[in-house]
This record gives structure tokens, sequence and C-alpha cells, in this order.
């Protein structure tokens, strides 16, 4: 895992916190676990091709998310997959904090029950102080389009990380994205072309786009 992790264009922050998660539990197929490429995820699922993400896509969402991952937090993971990064920003905002005003909260969202069963026991069983208080640390067989709680147009989190391809910015999500906050998604720019994005909103409710690398995902169903 460390030489993996070294081998990562990201930052110090980044490399620190793959470091606290290791990859290999939340693979299916162990062989290359340790690998810079996606791994396939075996479920029976309509055949859709889901993957846990490269390790380069992984350490890119934490970094341009890296701004809101702070003690305390709130973030939401769309298309949380086998949970890896779930976890991940679950290390990040701390939400075992024996402080409850210091203690971050972190949603997954996922469309397909086998993974939601598998994530949660391999967090259960090698991560389990992430568990540890259960109103911060979920993750839900939820529609991710809709958002948590389905359909709120609160302002709730600090972070959104999307892990699927969108033709638009989903609008539930946008609103339950608070006021300097970050979300990050790939997005469907021009014709086929798929371009990871990190969206912020500033304080005066305007909508900024950044658009970052080319990448391929699954689609958000």
């Amino acid at each position: 895992m460390e030489k993996l992790v070294q081998s990562l264009q990201t930052s110090d922050y980044v490399k620190s916190l793959l470091m606290r998660i290791d990859r290999k539990p939340f693979c299916m197929n162990l062989n290359g676990c340790y690998l810079d490429k996606p791994s396939q995820l075996k479920t029976s699922f309509m055949n859709t091709g889901q993957t846990i993400s490269a390790p380069h896509m992984h350490a890119k969402a934490l970094e341009y998310l890296e701004p809101v991952l702070v003690e305390g937090n709130s973030i939401l993971d769309i298309g949380s997959g086998s949970g890896y990064l779930t976890a991940c920003f679950g290390e990040a905002v701390n939400v075992y904090h024996l402080n409850d005003k210091k203690r971050g909260k972190v949603i997954g969202l996922e469309i397909i029950n086998e993974l939601v069963d598998f994530s949660e026991s391999v967090i259960h069983l090698n991560f389990p102080h992430l568990t540890k208080y259960k109103r911060n640390f979920r993750i839900l067989q939820k529609d991710g389009k809709k958002g948590y709680p389905i359909n709120s147009k609160e302002e709730l989190y600090d972070g959104i990380h999307i892990g699927a391809s969108c033709e638009y910015i989903p609008f539930h999500l946008l609103s339950q994205l608070k006021k300097g906050g970050i979300m990050v998604i790939p997005l469907k720019i021009r014709e086929n072309e798929l371009t990871f994005c990190v969206i912020q909103k500033d304080l005066m409710n305007n909508i900024h786009i950044r658009e970052k690398l080319p990448v391929r995902y699954v689609p958000l169903v």
C-alpha cells in the first residue's frame, strides 16, 4: 500500500489519509488491488460494470475536496460503491471524535444493496472506529440523485462527492451543498466528453465550475 500511495501525484495530506485506510479490504478481486487501476466489483445488479476506482482517481477526489475535509464537517458520498472513499471521508472529518462538537458526519448513498452490505461489512470488520457513532457514519441504499434526506433543499453538506457520471448537476445535491462548500462530479461538459469538475458554491450562492481532467465513470442511475 505504501509503495502505491507514494507513487501517486497528489498532496501530502491526501497521501497520509490514503495510508490510514487500506484499499485491499474494499476490493472484491484481490489480484492487483495495489495497482493503480480500477478493480471490478461483482454484483447481480444489471451488470453495470461497477468498479472500485483507480487509486489516482480516489486521490484526485480527496485532493479536490481537501479544503472541506476538516474535523467536524459533513460529507455526502454519492455512489459509494465498496465504501473506500466513504471510509476516507469518515477518517478525514473525524466521525469518531469524543467531542460531539468536533465530530464530523459522513453519509454514503449507494443504489446497489449488495454493495451497501459489502461496504458495511468491510468497514465494521476493518475500521470499526468509524462506526462508533451510528448517526455520524452511515451507508444507505438510496437513489443518490435525490440527496439525503431525500428531496431536501436544506444546505447540509460541506462537501459532496459523486462517484458516477452525470449529464447535468443533480438539483437536489446542489441544493444540499452549503455555501462555501465543494462538490466533485464527473460531468458531461461537451458531447462524448466526461470531465472531473469541481463545483463551489460561494457565500452569495453563486456557482463556480472548474474543469479538471477527463475521466471514465459508469452513469449515475
